[in-house]
């Protein structure tokens, strides 16, 4: 197996077992930014380590810049993928209960804005499909709207999207950073 994917198995799984641990000890539950962060670090690595290790068996001096951010997305891209189906099953099977907090926090603040007719009158004249709707009407449309851009296929498509375009940012990156400054004596001066 290539070291570039054992890399990738190796943190995608490391990260997996962070987030359950993290499920099961009850800690940043409601926070996605620390668990996240943790994610970009564990992708970062993930390609970092794999390049190099890539490049430690082919030799350094060698390949092109083309190849070697190839090579760091043999690691990043089946990263992206475990890690974004994960995240599918653990909103979806696991904690479903994180995406019914987020839809009834967003529709507590919507039903309390519809307490005041001036706000629903906003809505009508922002939304045509509004003008001809009762204020229950509305609100149950607003929510089956925020329950389906808050589901966990949602999520799975924007994290298996971003996360794939931050790993080809970080595969060039990383490419630039071993060729232009760690690795520079081993590659030609032009």
């Amino acid at each position: 197996m290539r070291p570039a994917l054992k890399m990738a198995l190796l943190f995608s799984g490391a990260w997996i077992l962070l987030k359950l641990i993290l499920l099961s000890l009850d800690i940043f539950q409601e926070d996605v930014v620390k668990p996240g962060l943790v994610n970009n670090l564990f992708l970062l690595l993930a390609i970092s380590v794999g390049l190099y290790l890539e490049k430690q068996k082919e030799g350094f001096g060698t390949g092109t810049p083309l190849s070697d951010i190839k090579r760091a997305l043999t690691a990043g891209a089946p990263y992206v993928l475990i890690v974004s189906v994960f995240m599918f099953f653990y909103y979806d099977t696991i904690n479903p209960d994180f995406i019914d907090n987020r839809v009834t926090e967003r529709m507590d603040v919507i039903y309390d804005e519809a307490q005041d007719e001036a706000y629903v009158d906003t809505l009508r004249v922002h939304n045509p499909e509004f003008r001809v709707m009762t204020t229950e009407e509305i609100l149950r449309d607003i929510k089956s709207d925020t329950e389906s851009a808050l589901s966990a296929k949602t999520l799975f498509v924007f994290s298996l999207l971003g996360l794939m375009v931050m790993a080809l940012t970080y595969a060039i990156f990383v490419t630039l950073i071993y060729r232009k400054i760690l690795l520079r004596d081993y590659y030609p001066k032009r």
